[in-house]
């Protein structure tokens, strides 16, 4: 059945899968920005300033919220402030928006990206979905992802169906973890990262897009769900077969955790943490996933060497 989708960072890596694969299925597609667009599905809002154009929200029935400043610049203090207000301003926004509207006029249901940041670190742990957050872990990802979701989980107090999406690692051909380590690779330069033996929970853009569009069309299903593939592999696995594709050496020793922090900063956290995770949820409900596999992902992505 076709419906009507309004979508928040619609212009980011995600966002912009997700609506491409709804408009070819024939959905009308909604996108609110930050910036001025001629396209005239595109609306504008700011959080900060509470503008919104109410258009926007006219007749729609599904929202997709995405929007959030990139984690991926360095993590200095200003940084890591508009991280954390971005995501818990704009929820708020968002929420406040939908309760100013006749009930009658609410959408039904919201789906929200989160992300796996909520989870400590653990070498061999396979987290799931009914994991608790732990109230002593004082990680800043933690922080922000526990205050996001309390946002996020206000909405069923207007008798909309939340769903939340725990993301993890995203490859897709623009943006994500390939655009950042696939410049090294290509010089020759590439190898794992600390002892390489943390897990990456990665997911191919495509999987990810198909994960978002399979909740809003199974209504039974509502709370926390992970934004993974099929299996999480290590740092090493993952840098071995991302060397491979580009046709690269691959024989550095692993770079050492303190160059990284002294290179990158506190951020280095992201690219050290280790997080299995589970993706029984999904293999449950019978979801195939279009690249259950890393190699299969990575020739999907990569076509230079």
């Amino acid at each position: 059945m076709k419906t009507n989708f309004l979508l928040t960072g619609g212009t980011g890596i995600v966002g912009s899968e997700i609506r491409r694969k709804l408009s070819l299925e024939g959905h009308k597609v909604k996108n609110l920005s930050t910036k001025p667009s001629s396209d005239p599905e595109t609306f504008l809002w700011n959080p900060y300033e509470r503008v919104l154009d109410k258009e926007a929200l006219k007749n729609t029935e599904t929202i997709i919220h995405l929007a959030g400043a990139s984690i991926t610049s360095r993590w200095t203090k200003k940084n890591k402030k508009e991280i954390l207000d971005s995501r818990i301003e704009g929820t708020r926004f968002l929420f406040e928006s939908i309760k100013s509207l006749p009930k009658n006029q609410r959408p039904k249901q919201i789906i929200c990206a989160s992300a796996i940041g909520i989870y400590p670190s653990h070498p061999d742990k396979i987290y799931s979905e009914t994991y608790e957050y732990d109230e002593s872990n004082n990680d800043f990802l933690a922080n922000v992802v526990t205050k996001w979701e309390q946002e996020i989980f206000k909405f069923l107090d207007l008798n909309i169906r939340v769903c939340c999406i725990r993301i993890g690692l995203v490859l897709g051909k623009s943006g994500g973890v390939l655009a950042t380590l696939k410049p090294f690779f290509r010089l020759g330069v590439g190898s794992a990262l600390g002892n390489g033996n943390q897990w990456m929970p990665w997911i191919h853009v495509s999987d990810l897009a198909r994960q978002f569009i399979f909740l809003s069309e199974n209504k039974s299903h509502h709370g926390v769900f992970l934004g993974v593939g099929r299996e999480s592999v290590t740092n090493r696995k993952f840098s071995e077969a991302l060397a491979k594709k580009m046709k690269r050496p691959y024989f550095l020793p692993p770079i050492p955790k303190i160059f990284l922090y002294l290179i990158i900063g506190s951020k280095a956290k992201l690219a050290l943490m280790s997080t299995r995770c589970s993706s029984s949820f999904w293999q449950n409900e019978g979801f195939k996933y279009e690249f259950p596999e890393l190699e299969n992902a990575l020739n999907d992505l990569i076509h230079d060497s």
